[in-house]
């Protein structure tokens, strides 16, 4: 009976293996260390700009990176939102939270740096033991917290939300002031991570936010090459193509949803030479001659129907997909370009927007957008042509 019941103890292992995917294995404490962190800025494209920079950072310090769950915001991308529409408060409203491998490749990841692990299983294996309660610090900068009553951990949604979604309570707060950045790419600031912590005394380093600069650094946004999606997010996307797309077909990403308005309200104010995601446009060195303006950020629709004609008159497509965060100009651009099939998925999933635009022969994206860049950074993996609404410049093929 004991053997029998081995064995199915066993076989439930087994299953469990199968069906969640996930590697079961007895992980070790590693010694040299980790570093763990609330992705608590952005939506999908804004958090894998975090993993990116955090993992270059992991490795620039030569510890193992936990990697977090994404964040998926119970109200979505808001896409098509009517004026009845009822919107609970953020605080009454529960976050998703969904493994990293869900949708990537895990081992791809590890082809570039093995010392990763999920935070799930980083939970599982050292949350009641290596790392229990007691030995807890949640670590950020003084300045962050002189903002938050003197301590690292804020409150809120999705700041203590994220951490209370893994029963994880700090114990006390590590604060740093100057002197330590999150570029290691630099030796000296490398250097004062090792000495100041080290993992004898600061096995896990726990940020309250990602440890990333912002935007990405040339090294840190070449590792897209290593983000992989996971088949079944491939598979159902080359189908989707497959069904409603006649190539060659364009991808466009219309950024324009009512926050956006709001982001965009600074361009037309000030006098910015680099607007969140712009450098994929203006690229990394500054030049004092280029102003962030309104037109680079969002689109009248005249500015779309006209910097498209543009493309549709280079590429001659026979389709083009509409990926957006709000209106999709279909029925406008239908009327607009009658000989090319308008389509537009709206799934409310942002993965299936980015792999369809990935595929695209030509894509038309927004310059100020981390959700644009996630694209474009992908896109040039491969060498893909990209341009962008209301830029022109000698380094990007002109609309």
């Amino acid at each position: 009976m004991a053997s029998l019941g081995f064995k199915a103890g066993l076989l439930l292992v087994v299953l469990l293996k199968i069906c969640s995917g996930r590697n079961l294995l007895q992980h070790e404490w590693d010694p040299k260390g980790y570093v763990m962190y609330c992705p608590c800025m952005g939506q999908f494209s804004g958090q894998t700009e975090q993993f990116l920079g955090a993992l270059s950072f992991a490795k620039g310090i030569n510890r193992v990176l936990v990697i977090p769950n994404y964040i998926n915001y119970p109200c979505g991308r808001k896409r098509h939102a009517h004026p009845g529409a009822i919107s609970l408060p953020v605080s009454r409203q529960h976050n998703i939270y969904k493994s990293f491998d869900d949708y990537f490749n895990l081992d791809k990841v590890k082809e570039y740096y093995p010392d990763v692990i999920l935070m799930d299983e980083f939970m599982d294996a050292f949350g009641d033991k290596e790392w229990s309660e007691g030995k807890r610090l949640a670590y950020c900068s003084t300045k962050a917290a002189e903002f938050n009553e003197g301590v690292c951990p804020r409150k809120g949604n999705p700041f203590s939300e994220f951490w209370d979604h893994f029963d994880i309570k700090f114990d006390e707060s590590e604060k740093w002031s100057e002197g330590f950045h999150f570029n290691v790419e630099y030796d000296q600031w490398r250097q004062n991570w090792e000495e100041e912590y080290k993992p004898k005394d600061h096995p896990v380093l726990a940020f309250m936010s990602a440890p990333a600069i912002s935007p990405l650094t040339e090294v840190a946004g070449k590792l897209q090459e290593y983000l992989e999606w996971q088949p079944t997010i491939a598979e159902k996307c080359d189908k989707i193509i497959e069904e409603n797309l006649i190539r060659p077909y364009i991808g466009i990403h219309l950024r324009n949803g009512a926050d956006w308005v709001r982001t965009c309200q600074l361009a037309e104010e000030g006098e910015y030479q680099q607007l969140m995601s712009s450098r994929q446009c203006t690229g990394v060195t500054h030049d004092d001659t280029i102003k962030i303006d309104q037109k680079m950020c969002i689109q009248s629709e005249e500015q779309v129907i006209k910097d498209l004609a543009h493309v549709v008159r280079k590429e001659q497509p026979k389709s083009i997909f509409v990926a957006t965060d709000h209106e999709s100009m279909v029925e406008e651009l239908q009327e607009a370009f009658p000989e090319i099939k308008i389509f537009h998925l709206d799934p409310e999933k942002p993965e299936h927007d980015m792999y369809i635009l990935g595929q695209s022969d030509h894509f038309v994206g927004n310059c100020v957008s981390a959700f644009s860049h996630y694209v474009r950074r992908e896109r040039d993996v491969f060498s893909k042509p990209n341009t962008y609404f209301g830029w022109k410049s000698n380094y990007h093929d002109e609309l």
